[in-house]
């Protein structure tokens, strides 16, 4: 895997502040703005993605979906902080706000306290602890894929090599991932295969929309964020899983417009790296 530059850069940090300070919401159980197709997870498990990045705006004290799959905040994330009135969406592992807050900018992987515990099904998980507002729903109804089920998708479902690709989506570099049952709408094609990087799809908005009903997910390549350092962008996308490994590390799932992988080694918690949350399908 590729990281360029990823761990090579001089960081100016600011002051940064990391205590809990957010309200626990109550039960929601109504869910909007998802992608139509599910996505296997494990041999019994199905999800679907929502329909864009999770951002938060501290100011507001609010969590939203990014209005399209491939819009991301970019440059908004170094002015990460507890009183910034704009929208972030590059964040600490585990900042859901129950032990850490979401606009937590510290490079001390001690400063994200989690008892050395995974965010599965727990409060740790943004899904899990926040309702989001433009999803019309509580809190406990989405939740962040672990690094099996991560690993399951990418690597193990039927034909999963064959279901994803890197692209370039109405401007914007990322990872396109088709849905179990993904059939290709006419006027649209789509190619498995790195070998082109980002411009190995192009799709206008017209083509992107047939895809998007069709169930296509697109991962923008965001960048992340160290302090309040951002970089990368429309060149790397990282995504967290809710599964801790140890020594202040967790599990993403990484890919530039060569190559994906699953976070081997861990990344430090402190990286600011971007979130997609997902529906468990109910039987």
């Amino acid at each position: 895997m590729k990281y360029r530059n990823l761990f090579v850069l001089l960081f100016s940090v600011s002051l940064f502040s990391c205590g809990k300070d957010l309200d626990v919401p109550s039960d929601g159980d109504i869910v909007v703005n998802r992608v139509s197709g599910t996505f296997s997870v494990s041999a019994d498990k199905q999800v679907r993605f929502a329909s864009g990045n999770l951002q938060y705006n501290a100011a507001l004290n609010k969590w939203r979906f990014a209005e399209n799959q491939f819009d991301c905040t970019a440059d908004y994330n170094s002015s990460i902080g507890s009183d910034f009135d704009g929208w972030i969406d590059l964040f600490g592992w585990g900042t859901s706000g129950f032990l850490v807050a979401p606009y937590c900018s510290s490079t001390d992987v001690s400063d994200y306290g989690n008892n050395n515990q995974g965010a599965e099904n727990n409060n740790l998980d943004w899904g899990r602890f926040n309702s989001v507002s433009n999803a019309g729903s509580g809190a406990r109804v989405w939740r962040t894929l672990s690094s099996s089920e991560w690993e399951y998708l990418l690597e193990s479902r039927y034909k999963a090599k064959e279901k994803l690709a890197p692209a370039t989506v109405c401007g914007y570099p990322g990872l396109i991932l088709l849905s179990d049952n993904f059939h290709r709408p006419d006027s649209c094609t789509f190619i498995a295969t790195f070998d082109n990087g980002f411009e190995s799809n192009v799709y206008e908005d017209w083509q992107w929309r047939k895809m998007e009903s069709a169930g296509a997910v697109f991962l923008p390549a965001a960048g992340f964020r160290y302090g309040n350092v951002v970089d990368e962008v429309d060149l790397f996308g990282g995504y967290w899983s809710s599964s801790y490994f140890d020594n202040g590390k967790a599990f993403a799932f990484c890919f530039d417009d060569y190559e994906e992988d699953l976070g081997i080694p861990p990344i430090d918690v402190c990286f600011g790296y971007s979130v997609r949350l997902v529906r468990d399908v109910e039987e």
